[in-house]
Formats: C-alpha cells, sequence, structure tokens
C-alpha cells in the first residue's frame, strides 16, 4: 500500500515552524503551564506523527495551533510560524481567518463537532462563501465536489440532510471535506480515525495521503495507534506531560528509539510475527501539570532514574534524532 513517505515535501520553506511554545493556565500564583517549549517543524507536503498517551498534551497543542484554546489558557510564550505569518500575532478577525483559510482541523468526535442545526452542505459552503466571495450556487456546488471527493454515496442526495443522520463513518468523511473546503496549508488530523473500522480507518487515511500529496499540505497527525504512525508519518514527536522527549525521522523512531519512554511505547505495540511475547505497560501516571516536577517528568515511572534526573530537565542530545534523556536507550550519544 502506498504511504505518506511517499509524498515528499514540495516546498520546505512553505510549511508549519513552532519555536518555544508554551501554553499556560491560571492567574497570578496559581498559574502553571500544560505546555512547554515545543520546537517542531512540518514542511510543505510532510506529515509529522505527534504521539503520546492522553493528557502528554497532543490535543491542547493542536488547539494552540489553532488559537483555539480553553477559557482561561493562553500561548504565554514562543511562536507559530505558517509560512510567513506568526499567527500566535494575528488579531482574533485575522485569526477566524486563518483559521479557515490557511489552517484546517479535523476533531477527534465529528458528531459534537457538527452543528446539528445546520445541513451539510451549510456547514461545508460557509467557509468558501466567506473566503473567496463565491455565489450560493457556486458554493453548493463546490460542497458537492467535496462530498464526492471524500467518498460519500449518492453526495447529491446527501447535502441537504443533517449530520444526524450520517453514520460514524460518514460524519468524519464530512469533517474532512469541511477542513478540506479552502485547500489549506495546513492540515491538524487529531485522532481521525478513532472509533472506526479497519476499512473505513484505511480508506480515510489514503484519502488524506492523496489530497495531500495534490494540494502539498503540511500534516500533523496526532494519534495513539504507532502502528499508523510508522506507515503514514515521515517524523515523529513524542510528547510526555506538556514536554518534547524525542523527536526525529519515522524510521530513526522506530528501529532505534533513544528515550525509555518512547522505548516503553513502542514495546506496548502488539505483533504479529511473536505472539508469545509479552506486552508491557508503564507503571503509574502522568504528573498533573500543577504538580510537574522541576526534573525529568517520566523519572518516577523510569526504569534507569537516577538521582539526578530529579534535579534538573535533561538537555537536548542529538540532531535530526535528537531526545531529552541523561540515560538514553542505548547509552549516551
Amino acid at each position: 500500500m502506498q504511504n505518506f513517505q511517499d509524498a515528499r515535501p514540495s516546498s520546505a520553506g512553505a510549511g508549519l515552524r513552532v519555536r518555544d511554545l508554551t501554553v499556560t493556565f491560571g492567574r497570578g500564583r496559581k498559574t502553571f503551564n500544560v505546555i512547554e517549549d515545543l520546537n517542531f517543524e512540518v514542511a510543505a507536503g510532510e506529515t509529522l506523527g505527534l504521539v503520546g498517551e492522553s493528557g502528554s498534551g497532543k490535543s491542547m497543542t493542536a488547539a494552540a495551533l489553532m488559537g483555539l484554546l480553553p477559557w482561561g489558557g493562553k500561548v504565554s510564550k514562543g511562536s507559530v510560524q505558517l509560512g510567513e505569518t506568526d499567527i500566535t500575532r494575528l488579531t482574533n478577525a485575522a485569526l477566524r481567518t486563518a483559521r479557515g483559510r490557511e489552517i484546517g482541523m479535523i476533531f477527534q468526535n465529528p458528531l459534537s463537532s457538527l452543528n446539528p442545526s445546520l445541513t451539510i452542505v451549510q456547514q461545508i459552503a460557509e467557509p468558501y462563501r466567506l473566503y473567496f466571495g463565491a455565489s450560493p450556487t457556486a458554493a453548493r456546488e463546490h460542497a458537492l465536489s467535496l462530498l464526492q471527493e471524500v467518498g460519500v454515496p449518492d453526495a447529491s442526495q446527501r447535502l441537504d440532510d443533517y449530520p444526524h443522520q450520517f453514520s460514524g463513518g460518514m460524519r468524519q468523511r464530512v469533517m474532512i471535506a469541511m477542513a478540506l473546503a479552502c485547500k489549506p496549508r495546513l492540515l491538524i488530523a487529531d485522532e481521525p480515525t478513532t472509533a472506526l473500522d479497519v476499512i473505513n480507518q484505511a480508506q480515510i487515511l489514503r484519502l488524506i495521503q492523496r489530497l495531500q500529496k495534490e494540494q502539498g499540505m503540511a500534516v500533523i497527525f496526532i494519534t495513539h495507534d504507532l502502528s499508523l504512525v510508522a506507515e503514514y508519518a515521515q517524523k515523529v514527536m513524542v510528547l510526555y506531560a506538556g514536554k518534547t522527549v524525542e523527536q526525529g525521522p519515522a524510521e530513526a523512531f522506530f528501529t532505534a528509539p533513544r528515550h525509555p519512554y518512547s522505548q516503553a511505547l513502542l514495546h506496548a505495540i502488539p505483533r504479529l510475527v511473536n505472539s508469545e511475547e509479552r506486552l508491557t505497560d508503564i507503571d503509574g501516571l502522568p504528573p498533573r501539570p500543577q504538580e510537574f516536577p522541576v526534573g525529568c517528568r517520566f523519572a518516577e515511572r523510569c526504569p534507569a532514574m537516577t538521582p539526578e534526573c530529579l534535579t534538573a530537565y535533561p538537555p537536548r542530545s542529538g540532531d535530526d534524532h535528537h531526545f531529552y534523556c541523561i540515560h538514553p536507550v542505548g547509552g549516551a550519544a
């Protein structure tokens, strides 16, 4: 099967560049960071797999990139550069335009993300009319074309249906059509195949792959499923408790992980080639944002922990494939 790795970047300078991104909640002495000092890039036509346990900060990172942080949250430091535009410096009006025109997002739960009181055609056509000044007729034709593109059967008959009249897989396809309506430069896919059967999952991911290649989009693929990351991403970033622990080319990550947390995640993947191999889990739970430690945030759950792990966050080691650990898998860099 063709995969995202076949879609090579078409323009290395036209994608996303994030520097020192920090997201803070609370006020005064009760402030705390949920995301700290994230640095990564996604070139045009490239896919970054963003992985980690629930609560690691994946969806919060996506919300920060979209300017959709929950009440009380703010980007307190850093920049999010899309092409030549710093999204964190935009006014609210300009940010609303950027969301629909430059950045598309596929949310985890399409039923809760779609407006139940609007028809499918209204929800897909609205951004196209708003940002391109299209007539109602042209916008309807564009919505029909998109529904056909994402594989909705009898699309012309389903335009005026409501979200509750679609199955879960079809709602997911509608979400993809909405996200791609204005041909964004960046697509954020947050668990786009959660709760879908494997057939629909493969169809949706192949669809995103094809459209990405045709349009040269940068894609951030957020998922718990490392097997999908191995198949569809060129780069991987592992988050733990709001910090990057490892980042680099997908091949290097899967063949030679350096951080103990990354290794633990990989050891939890079932393998058909060795059905007798026992899966391992990670004892304990990630710390709460209000209780993030000074040192390595994975230390309390790490079998390689030593006292020095608790005194300061580890420095970066490595270049293209880098990690933050003083006792890395495979020895010091």
